[in-house]
């Protein structure tokens, strides 16, 4: 830290107490991971939703940031009582997907990020007639950690690879796994190889990602 005041857990430099001088080919591998599951699924970025009562007046509802367990609980987050019985979110147990219903010329604006999570994607789901009632089921499984499933690891160190449309260090994708608050510890007894893009090093970078971009 005296030498890199400004690393965090998200992305962090540490120098080696001497300089490595390598002379021939050399591979890198992941043999142990670290990490505290200690993020929020729902966060500033991803926690709008919109909603229209009939009136034509957008009500953004922003879900409270957190680690929501389960759909259940991230359906209780945007519920309001304003809603009445205008829209109404259901979660089926049996195939996990998520029913919204709206009428009375109602219609919910789903946003990129909350709208994966119920298995949909970012759209409006609207009531055109004030008697008729409009029913739509998620084409996909909801998921409350749809964004957070695995995490790549980054290091300056190796050879950059094909990852998506990109050239990139990565080291290694990491399923993720544990409950929130969990420090969770992976082990590999079949390393993964990469080669290394230096001869010396003196220091290396460590950057984890939830998605492919670094």
């Amino acid at each position: 830290m005296g030498y890199f005041p400004e690393n965090k857990i998200s992305h962090y430099i540490t120098r080696l107490p001497s300089p490595l001088q390598l002379h021939e080919e050399w591979e890198l591998a992941l043999t142990q991971f670290i990490y505290p599951h200690t993020w929020y699924n729902v966060n500033e970025k991803n926690k709008l939703i919109g909603f229209d009562l009939g009136d034509n007046k957008v009500i953004g509802r922003r879900v409270p940031p957190g680690f929501y367990e389960t759909v259940p609980d991230i359906l209780k987050g945007i519920a309001l009582e304003e809603f009445r019985d205008k829209i109404t979110f259901k979660f089926n147990e049996s195939t996990k997907r998520v029913q919204i219903k709206v009428k009375g010329k109602a219609r919910v604006i789903l946003h990129d990020g909350l709208s994966q999570m119920l298995g949909f994607d970012p759209t409006e789901i609207v009531s055109n007639h004030p008697n008729v009632e409009t029913v739509v089921e998620s084409p996909l499984v909801s998921d409350p950690c749809a964004h957070y499933r695995v995490l790549f690891l980054y290091t300056n160190i190796v050879e950059p690879q094909i990852v998506g449309d990109v050239f990139a260090p990565l080291l290694r994708i990491v399923n993720v796994t544990g409950s929130d608050g969990e420090m969770v510890c992976v082990q590999y007894d079949r390393p993964h190889y990469i080669p290394l893009s230096r001869k010396i090093i003196d220091s290396y970078k460590d950057t984890p990602r939830r998605t492919n971009a670094i």
